[in-house]
């Protein structure tokens, strides 16, 4: 018989069970139903449309973008006929149309121009697009991350009217015209590891991507998501299809929902949303623009039609969306309508819309298409209706419907439940809540619907000015780029209300990537920002050959001083934190002796006083510096500061460290009588190898990897003669040729020999202001590669993101010109007469040693040039545009594919004698760097016994001999031709 405890501690412990269970159910319901924020975006529209401003500016303004169909998509002319029925011919000269298609910023993707003219602009689009959304919300490095790509497209027009020919076809045509690569690429590029998926849906392609990134962020498969679409006409064929059908608006008006609507026009463009789950969202502080509440998609299923919609999927469809968002159909305000103003289409869908989202009189809710601004851009149609509503909650306006005047009609309804605004009107919402439904239905059937939310209000954030100055740090791809960035924002900066100089820095520090090409401001306002800028463009040098390592020198007695480094400690946490902390492990108080009341105070002059004082500071400042991902390759210091290097390099803990510097400065005051006491207190304190490079100014030497000094050491260079200038010479003869000095003047660095390659900045100088001076050393630092964590160096402080400027892009045509059409092949080109031959290794090792490197680099640079800029297919030649590279550009930057670096290893096999690896050529691999491993192979050879140069696979029985890359196919003789022509540029 079970006894009374024994069933309570049952009951308890199924209740526990249950409880635990619902949370789970609970849970699991809140994840299938989380809202999604939209936290960016970037479009490209017709009617000049690049960016989320413009876009509103043609929204709010009633601007119609439709134009005659330009003479460099096909001639219209030739196609146009009136009459509809007509075969082969197309019913309108109108449409949508995006300026410039044919260009394109292949280097800024590190794509080489003979894989970009290969490229659908689909791909160029959804890659500049995608770019421009990430920087809008702020996210410039995601490699790695668990973000999705989710792209509607659905056209070949690009393939179609270019590639007829069976010898036009090479691998990048392959890849450069499927669509699944249109996501692929993308995730590839910026090596994203969530679910990347090309959706064809025909027009609702778009918003079911985003439909389909909503799920996935739901179910955890992503954590952030780029979904959209892109849709780009270049061939009349599909024109011409429409026409058939009786669809086209013969006037290029899209009049949706109007009494004299014929029709829809077709447009073109790409558009694309940042999205996150919003609680990640809020706690990542993200700008929410809008909230996906939620949506459903569908299917027409058997209708009237293969193409025709079906109002009982339609009615299905909004019911399960309103479900699934949470949200009643009263509480909505405003529907983004599919609207393509054919005479089928709008009667159902509005009939449709009536049925779910009744409305009393003087409850109307509003309806509108952005199709009558700019057309039907098919697979980017739902993701500009997206856009669209998102910038209207954000301006809690509705844009105009253009060209309405009368309901049409064949809508049914005695009493529209809907208004149709034509003006901008403002948004008034309904509970409190302003929320739009978007709706998209593609020509095959399938259909979705979401329910958008105004985002959450962002509470102001008072400006913190703690830090008076500020770094603005600017990159790009290439000069140009770089002035046109600068050029942004000191135009942004010059507003009329610019944002808190701070906020402004860290948004665009902290959001976008950086480049070779580089520049960086240092200001406290937003006019001295706009002057250093303006200084800054005028004296832009080329980009500084990339050095980010940097070694650290410590200062030493003689320059420490009271009151040093005040401002840092009022204004910089981590500073602050650091000298509290020596403070604390001192026996005797340091911070009235660093900050006395009184600044003439003598206590400095003492070595127990001073010496402890100056150690804090330099640790202080390499800790500041390392928060700021500055870290040193290298340490070397002076006196006193030799201590503080050894705790840098963690030969010596901060207590042990502090425990040196009292004991050395008694021992200085005691002279040689404190010198055995002294030995014993350093022989308890723990040491360790260093673990980055360590040189000691006892010996001038870089103190061994496995050793740590001892008491020996430490009596040594208490007393003993210092040989910092071989330290120096010691440390440049590692290779280190930029150096900070760790401490509070510039002692050091004004001692040291000038050299042309010698970058010498101090942490702070005497008399100068801390933050400018540690500030413009960072800039400095910057600007000659060396990688900082923005996110860093602004922690401990109050930031907001606020807008700032894109990265420009600087394009180029990128366009195949297709040969006539044909079934067999075009006969081979003239033979081209010999140029001068192609480097061989006897011709190289003719040279004078001292020689072969540049004459190496240059047939190298000029080779990988040419592979990089010449054409496809039959018109290889013609095409050759050959790409400028320089010795230290990594090659996998501008573009060097795998097909590309086995043709070079088989040039470099064939007349060199040297096999290198394919993934040597690949992976950060530079001119610089390949010719060095060559001379270098070369060298074995000729001192080896056997003279071989072989990397341990003979050119005979490699197994790659097959695999020809696109530099060899290239004939002998037009390949020298190509080489031939470079050398004339």
């Amino acid at each position: 018989m079970t006894s009374p405890d024994s069933s309570a501690a049952t009951l308890r412990r199924a209740l526990v069970a249950i409880d635990q269970l619902q949370r789970d159910l609970a849970a699991a319901r809140a994840q299938r139903t989380e809202p999604i924020a939209v936290v960016g975006l970037g479009c490209r529209f017709p009617g000049g449309v690049v960016d989320a401003d413009s876009y509103w500016r043609l929204l709010s303004d009633g601007v119609d973008a439709i134009q005659e169909v330009p003479s460099d998509r096909w001639n219209v002319d030739a196609f146009y006929q009136s009459e509809v029925g007509q075969p082969g011919t197309m019913t309108t000269r109108w449409g949508g149309f995006l300026d410039r298609i044919d260009e394109f910023d292949a280097e800024f993707f590190g794509i080489s121009p003979r894989e970009a003219e290969a490229m659908d602009p689909n791909q160029r689009l959804v890659l500049e697009v995608a770019w421009e959304a990430l920087e809008h919300a702020g996210y410039a490095r995601l490699a790695g991350s668990r973000t999705g790509v989710f792209i509607g497209v659905i056209g070949n027009d690009y393939a179609l009217r270019n590639f007829r020919r069976p010898d036009e076809v090479t691998p990048y045509v392959v890849t450069g015209n499927a669509h699944s690569v249109v996501s692929g690429r993308l995730a590839y590029l910026l090596d994203l590891r969530g679910p990347a998926v090309s959706v064809d849906t025909a027009c609702s392609s778009s918003l079911v991507s985003v439909h389909l990134a909503c799920q996935s962020l739901r179910s955890g498969d992503c954590d952030l998501a780029l979904a959209g679409g892109v849709n780009v006409m270049l061939s009349p064929l599909p024109t011409i299809g429409f026409s058939q059908f009786g669809m086209m608006a013969p006037d290029g008006r899209c009049r949706t929902f109007d009494a004299a609507a014929n029709g829809f026009v077709r447009g073109e463009g790409c558009g694309l949303v940042v999205l996150k789950r919003l609680s990640d969202a809020l706690a990542a502080d993200d700008h929410v623009l809008a909230v996906i509440r939620g949506g459903a998609i569908n299917q027409d299923g058997r209708s009237t039609g293969l193409t025709a919609p079906n109002v009982l999927s339609q009615r299905d469809l909004l019911r399960r969306a309103l479900d699934a968002s949470g949200v009643s159909a009263s509480q909505v305000s405003y529907i983004e309508a599919h609207g393509t103003a054919t005479t089928l289409g709008d009667p159902i869908e509005t009939e449709a819309l009536a049925e779910v989202y009744p409305a009393e009189p003087g409850g109307e809710w509003h309806l509108g298409s952005v199709k009558t601004n700019f057309g039907h851009l098919e697979a980017a149609a739902g993701v500009a209706g997206l856009i669209k509503v998102i910038l209207a909650l954000r301006h809690r306006a509705i844009p105009a419907h253009l060209h309405f005047e009368r309901l049409n009609p064949l809508i049914g309804l005695e009493r529209p439940p809907f208004t149709v605004p034509t003006r901008l009107t403002e948004w008034v919402p309904r509970d409190g809540r302003r929320i739009a439904g978007v709706s998209s239905f593609g020509l095959s059937g399938t259909n979705v619907h979401l329910l958008v939310e105004e985002g959450p209000q962002r509470q102001p954030v008072a400006p913190d000015d703690c830090r008076p100055l500020s770094v603005l740090a600017l990159s790009a791809r290439s000069e140009d780029g770089l002035r046109a960035l600068a050029t942004r924002h000191s135009e942004l900066l010059g507003a009329t209300a610019p944002p808190p100089v701070a906020d402004h820095c860290w948004s665009a520090n902290t959001g976008r990537m950086h480049f070779t090409h580089r520049l960086a401001v240092v200001g406290g306002t937003a006019t001295e920002l706009r002057a250093a800028l303006d200084r800054a463009m005028e004296q832009l040098a080329p980009a500084a050959v990339r050095d980010p390592e940097v070694a650290f020198l410590f200062s030493g007695e003689g320059a420490e001083r009271p009151g040093m480094a005040r401002t840092l400690y009022e204004t910089a946490p981590v500073f602050r934190e650091a000298i509290e902390r020596c403070h604390e492990l001192l026996a005797d108080p340091l911070l009235p002796v660093l900050f006395p009341a009184r600044p003439d105070a003598t206590d400095f002059r003492r070595p127990t006083r001073g010496q402890p004082a100056l150690f804090a500071v330099e640790y202080a400042l390499a800790q500041l510096w390392r928060s700021w991902g500055v870290e040193p390759a290298a340490v070397l210091g002076h006196g006193v500061g030799e201590v503080a290097a050894a705790c840098t390099a963690g030969v010596i803990k901060l207590e042990g460290a502090l425990r040196l510097v009292t004991e050395r400065a008694r021992l200085v005051e005691a002279g040689a009588a404190g010198m055995d006491a002294f030995r014993r207190v350093v022989a308890e304190i723990g040491h360790a190898p260093p673990r980055i490079p360590f040189v000691s100014a006892l010996t001038g030497a870089l103190q061994p990897w496995d050793r740590a000094p001892g008491a020996e050491h430490w009596s040594g260079q208490a007393d003993g003669p210092v040989r910092f200038s071989d330290g120096v010479a010691t440390l440049r003869g590692l290779g280190h040729h930029r150096f900070v000095e760790i401490g509070p003047d510039a002692t050091l660095l004004d001692d040291l020999d000038p050299g042309a390659d010698l970058l010498r900045l101090p942490s702070l100088r005497a008399g100068a202001n801390d933050w400018e001076t540690i500030l413009r050393t960072l800039a400095e630092l910057y600007r000659h590669g060396t990688d900082v964590d923005w996110i860093g160096f602004d922690r401990g402080y109050r930031r907001t993101r606020v807008p700032v400027p894109t990265s420009p892009f600087t394009r180029t045509r990128h366009w195949y010109e297709s040969s006539p059409a044909t079934d067999v092949p075009a006969p081979a080109p003239a033979p081209v007469p010999a140029a001068e031959p192609l480097l061989t290794r006897a011709a190289l090792l003719a040279l004078p040693p001292e020689e072969r490197f540049d004459v190496l680099a240059d047939h190298l640079a000029r080779g990988v040039g040419v592979a990089l800029g010449s054409g496809s297919g039959p018109r290889r030649k013609a095409a050759v545009a050959a790409v400028r590279v320089g010795f230290d550009q990594p090659l996998l930057e501008l573009g060097l594919d795998s097909l590309m670096a086995m043709g070079l290893r088989n040039q470099i096999r064939s007349q060199l004698g040297v096999t290198l690896p394919i993934a040597g050529l690949l992976q950060g691999a530079s001119v610089r760097r390949v010719a060095e491993r060559i001379l270098h192979l070369l060298d074995d050879a000729e001192t080896s016994p056997t003279g071989t140069s072989s990397t341990g696979t003979s050119p005979s029985d490699d197994p790659t001999d097959a695999l020809l890359a696109e530099l060899e196919r290239l004939p002998a003789e037009e390949r020298q031709a190509l080489l031939a022509e470079e050398d004339g540029r």
